[in-house]
């Protein structure tokens, strides 16, 4: 991946700088919504004309856990509030434009150029294109918001929020034992896993990792945020490989037995399949770390059925 200073990106804080203020670090340490809009404000401001990859990703991630932590919206919620997550909302769509391109174009940068002659370059000049519109989208956005108010609102819903997250080993167990029963009640109905309900699969998938993440420290809470991780990772390696050969297709329209095009498809098989048998040890592993959760009426997914899948779903990936 291309390398970026992540802390001139995000603006975290030197050790210097923590010395000298010592209360506001324990306090955002002890109130992770607090560290999340923090790192949030700072990426928002410092962000600049020209975005690295790291920093989007970085935008949207932080985006994805600041809105986990959030309580659940109700008509009790706050116009501060309310307001945050519509202005969210919409960085996180355009920071996602952008990370788009910057995969794309990296997994392109994978595949032999002297193999695919002149419809390489093609295509990384329209991804290129692709990005730099999507880049400029984003800027304008993170100047809007800024100039809506989100940074002052992004400390006020702190200051008014009352999260509710495990606190206790008791808590964080009652809590993994939520993820990995909705995760397997998530598992049963996508099977048979294929390239129509991956995708799907993994927004349930990521939505959880990040639930997994507000449980109190332990062995059990760390093994599970990293299996969610592990199936997230395969089943976005190859999505982002069934778009770019998407976009291939339509940039190389006039030569569709182009050699790029026949190793984009098979690397794009060749994921799925990865995606499907990870995700298949996953749900294995995480049942065997269900702690306490009854297993009445689940139905095992076998690799049989996985395979059925593939065999009927490979022609559409």
């Amino acid at each position: 991946m291309i390398d970026v200073d992540v802390s001139a990106a995000t603006g975290r804080t030197t050790s210097d700088e923590t010395a000298r203020r010592p209360v506001r670090v324990a306090a955002r340490e002890s109130d992770p919504l607090a560290k999340l809009a923090d790192d949030l404000r700072r990426l928002v401001k410092e962000i600049g004309a020209k975005p690295k990859p790291r920093a989007v990703h970085l935008l949207r991630t932080t985006i994805r856990r600041f809105e986990t932590r959030l309580p659940k919206p109700d008509e009790a919620s706050s116009g501060a509030e309310r307001k945050v997550r519509r202005q969210l909302d919409r960085l996180r769509k355009c920071a996602g434009k952008v990370r788009d391109a910057d995969v794309h174009l990296y997994a392109l940068a994978s595949l032999a150029r002297g193999t695919a002659g002149d419809a390489h370059a093609r295509v990384r000049n329209a991804l290129g294109k692709a990005r730099d519109k999507r880049r400029k989208r984003l800027v304008r956005a993170l100047e809007a918001e800024r100039d809506r108010g989100l940074l002052k609102r992004l400390r006020q819903v702190v200051g008014h929020a009352v999260v509710g997250h495990p606190t206790g080993a008791a808590d964080g167990e009652r809590a993994l034992a939520i993820v990995i029963e909705r995760f397997d009640r998530a598992l049963q109905a996508a099977t048979p896993l294929g390239a129509e309900n991956l995708h799907v699969f993994r927004i349930q998938t990521k939505r959880l990792r990040y639930l997994a993440e507000t449980a109190a420290p332990s062995p059990a809470a760390a093994t599970t945020v990293a299996q969610l991780k592990r199936v997230q990772d395969a089943v976005g390696a190859w999505h982002d490989w069934l778009t770019l050969c998407q976009r291939a297709e339509e940039v190389l329209a006039d030569d569709a037995a182009s050699p790029l095009l026949v190793a984009m498809r098979a690397r794009t098989q060749t994921k799925l399949e990865q995606a499907v048998a990870v995700t298949m040890r996953v749900g294995r592993r995480l049942q065997a770390l269900r702690p306490g959760v009854a297993r009445k009426g689940t139905r095992p997914v076998t690799a049989a059925r996985a395979a059925a899948s593939l065999r009927s779903a490979g022609a559409s990936a």
